[in-house]
């Protein structure tokens, strides 16, 4: 069923991003959505947020294996889901099954973006590839969920993990983007890329779930294509990914969208796997888009506001890292549980509030 997105629409970006972004794209033109205008326009980076409250009677339909706990704060308790087991039930090993569909879409301009030419970068990195991290070898997201719960993990289950199996590739999808909901322009540097209207795109996806079982996650993977909030004008773009929950015929089922662009593009917001680090560690820990936590605000992206979602990876856009062996893919800094629920010491490793200690304390108060 169709969801409402969250009426606000959050920048995903560091303020350090945004200056480098703040270079003129070509805007599209208002009267033909498909042709490039001259007019200079600023885009920004964005993620946008779907937000639910499903029953317990709709969460027991998923047949994605999690986990829920809860923890207090100033006297109010806040309950939460996450993949795989919970860390303190021992050294579990939870395998999520995959599927990455690429998306080929045409525009009525005649331009294509082939999502099937990033298969292979996007299964080569170290969201499907273990690589060596400080919690140790293993992949990009199950390193995440160790660091953090990681005084846990250390003492109870040093053998607790939460992978990703090896994607199954599904048949690349063709969809033709009308001009009333996509239009192409030109970024900085000159590369076209592809802008689509999220309210019409992201209905089209949901078509296309019951292909799969809840148990699994869809990745719908675009090339070089970004999606706007509203009409698709680079003054409503750009959104790199977002994930999401529906219930359908099959259950409540969770997926993800994401682009995979090339060096550089958009001023280098969504290289390779970039938005996809962010989007996959977000659905680790809030696959179902409802957890709540209190209040918080970064320091170093206050466009963000006052904000009380788990979402792991807005505080920290734009703070990138790469592991050794994989030094050409871009992955996300992340902030740990530990960070939102406001807990002192940290029970993430080292101590630490985000992977690479990029916050040294929780939020203030807003």
């Amino acid at each position: 069923m169709r969801h409402k997105l969250l009426m606000k629409v959050f920048a995903a970006c560091s303020v350090v991003m945004v200056a480098a972004l703040a270079f003129g794209f070509m805007a599209l033109s208002n009267s033909r959505a498909a042709s490039v205008s001259p007019t200079i326009a600023k885009s920004k980076p964005l993620f946008i947020h779907f937000s639910h409250q499903f029953s317990d009677s709709a969460l027991a339909t998923t047949g994605l294996r999690h986990w829920t706990s809860s923890f207090t704060y100033k006297g109010q308790k806040y309950t939460y889901s996450m993949v795989g087991t919970s860390p303190a039930a021992g050294s579990k090993t939870t395998t999520i099954p995959v599927t990455i569909i690429p998306l080929k879409l045409t525009f009525s301009n005649g331009t294509v973006f082939d999502g099937s030419t990033k298969v292979s970068n996007t299964t080569g990195s170290p969201l499907f590839q273990n690589a060596p991290f400080s919690s140790g070898t293993t992949q990009y997201g199950d390193a995440i969920q160790r660091a953090e719960f990681w005084k846990t993990v250390s003492a109870k289950s040093p053998n607790y993990h939460v992978v990703l199996g090896t994607p199954t590739i599904a048949s690349t999808i063709s969809m033709s983007i009308p001009a009333s909901h996509g239009a192409t322009a030109k970024d900085s540097s000159g590369k076209t890329i592809g802008i689509i209207d999220i309210n019409w795109f992201d209905p089209q996806l949901q078509t296309l779930l019951s292909s799969y079982s809840p148990t699994m996650l869809p990745i719908f993977l675009s090339y070089n294509v970004y999606l706007s909030s509203g009409a698709p004008s680079l003054s409503n773009c750009c959104i790199g990914g977002y994930h999401n929950a529906v219930t359908n015929s099959k259950g409540l089922q969770t997926y993800i969208w994401t682009v995979n662009a090339d060096q550089g593009v958009q001023g280098g917001f969504g290289d390779d796997v970039g938005a996809l680090s962010h989007e996959l560690a977000e659905w680790y820990n809030d696959p179902f888009t409802n957890n709540v936590v209190p209040n918080w605000q970064s320091p170093i992206a206050p466009q963000y506001g006052c904000n009380n979602l788990l979402e792991v990876g807005d505080p920290l856009v734009g703070v990138n890292f790469s592991v050794s062996g994989f030094s050409g893919y871009h992955l996300q800094d992340e902030a740990f549980f530990s960070w939102f629920a406001r807990q002192t010491p940290s029970i993430g490793i080292n101590g630490l509030y985000t992977y690479l200690g990029t916050f040294s304390k929780p939020p203030a108060v807003c």
